[in-house]
């Protein structure tokens, strides 16, 4: 089982030891959001002003999760990802834990 990470009021991470981040680019439409209560107006405009700053890059910390089969779900980062979907992104960089790969 992997531990838990959770992610501070300032989005570090905190990776338990012996597991790694790992990192890719995943099209919008493998993606589902862990949490589908109601975002903030607000909350939502400003992941977007930022995202539209960024142009074509991605934005560091980004939007962290797991998978479940093919599908990746995000756990931090949704107002992200939904401003990523309204400016016709398609394909979003995320984060997730895994072990470390064994030595020897």
């Amino acid at each position: 089982m992997i531990e838990p990470v959770f992610t501070a009021e300032d989005r570090s991470i905190a990776v338990p030891p012996g597991h790694v981040i790992r990192t890719d680019y995943v099209h919008v439409d493998a993606v589902k959001l862990a949490c589908r209560a109601r975002m903030a107006v607000g909350d939502v405009d400003r992941a977007y002003q930022k995202r539209l700053q960024l142009g074509d890059r991605q934005p560091w910390p980004c939007p962290r999760g797991h998978w479940e089969g093919d599908r990746f779900v995000i756990v931090d980062g949704r107002h992200e990802f939904v401003a990523a979907l309204m400016l016709g992104i398609e394909w979003v960089l995320v984060a997730w834990v895994e072990p470390a790969a064994s030595k020897g």
